[in-house]
């Protein structure tokens, strides 16, 4: 999944997950996220839930996608398979396709022998966000889903994101500044043309004292200033080549601190702990990591860790903490 779509939603179900399950499971109860991590050679599933239903408990596994994945229900039925022997308990898996694009035909898997004869049948929801009404969205009455109504049947225009601005109901889970940046930043995803992305940027201008402090808008502008240094390197042979260089070099100079740490981080995990999945689990956790700051803090506390299970639960927890600082 592209990198942009991949952390809107991200941030979007870390902040309002009793919403989503709601809205998946009406009358289901929350009860925490679960490590995405299965055992094995490590995968990571985009979420899972702890929920129950009439007093029985059970996982909600959830996948978002942006692209066509052929094999995509073969995917799903893999990390079912792994959330379902890790943890024992019966998950249900869900696909949420953001736009438009190739998608299943059907939510079911049938693996059969080559004489017909079916092994393994496996069933799982799929919603296209695009067929939703984005009216029938809207009356549920869940803040955490406004951020997704531009991306529903009727969701890319002005008018809904002027509707989610005023209209945004009150959230437990989430603050109106936080739901109302996802709404900005998926926003930003879904609208095509200049224009249409030029009045998004004018609008939430108007709501900076909202937003000037949620980690999300700073990360926005974050991600826009380092596309205009992009812009301004290219347009340097043009408008002043000595001046485009300056600024592609101060972002190259950022960039190789960011891969040193990353490296100084793996190094200390390699010596601290032989062991594999650790390593490979730093290797990853640390690639996500965009800020230096949170690498360096991350080094700290895995050097100081006396065991491979609490060095486990610093590198898990590092990707919330580093989403703190990105949002």
């Amino acid at each position: 999944m592209p990198k942009p779509w991949d952390r809107e939603m991200k941030r979007l179900f870390r902040k309002a997950p009793r919403d989503i399950v709601q809205w998946l499971f009406p009358g289901a109860e929350f009860h925490g996220v679960v490590s995405t991590e299965l055992d094995a050679e490590p995968i990571f599933a985009d979420h899972l839930f702890n929920i129950s239903q009439d007093g029985k408990h059970f996982l909600l596994h959830l996948e978002f996608q942006s692209s066509h994945d052929p094999d995509m229900a073969r995917r799903l039925w893999k990390y079912n398979v792994r959330a379902t022997i890790q943890y024992e308990l019966a998950v249900w898996s869900c696909v949420i396709y953001l736009k438009k694009c190739s998608t299943l035909q059907e939510p079911f898997l049938i693996v059969k022998l080559p004489g017909g004869r079916s092994i393994h049948q496996f069933d799982f929801s799929m919603i296209r966000l695009w067929e939703v009404p984005t009216r029938e969205l809207k009356e549920k009455g869940l803040a955490g889903l406004f951020p997704l109504l531009v991306l529903t049947q009727e969701g890319a225009r002005r008018e809904v994101i002027e509707d989610v601005i005023t209209g945004l109901p009150p959230s437990e889970e989430a603050s109106k500044a936080d739901l109302l940046a996802l709404t900005f930043g998926l926003a930003s995803l879904a609208f095509d043309n200049e224009e249409d992305q030029q009045w998004l940027i004018r609008r939430f201008a108007m709501l900076d004292d909202i937003l000037m402090e949620t980690p999300a808008f700073q990360h926005i502008r974050k991600m826009a200033l380092e596309e205009g240094l992009k812009e301004g390197l290219e347009k340097g042979l043009e408008k002043g080549l000595e001046k485009g260089l300056e600024k592609g070099l101060e972002k190259g100079r950022e960039e190789g601190r960011l891969e040193g740490l990353r490296e100084v981080a793996l190094r200390v995990v390699q010596v601290r702990f032989h062991d594999r999945r650790l390593q490979q689990l730093a290797k990853f956790r640390a690639s996500q990591v965009d800020d230096p700051t949170v690498l360096e803090d991350l080094i700290t506390k895995i050097a100081l860790s006396q065991s491979v299970e609490e060095a486990h639960n610093i590198l898990l927890d590092v990707s919330d903490a580093d989403d703190e600082q990105l949002e």
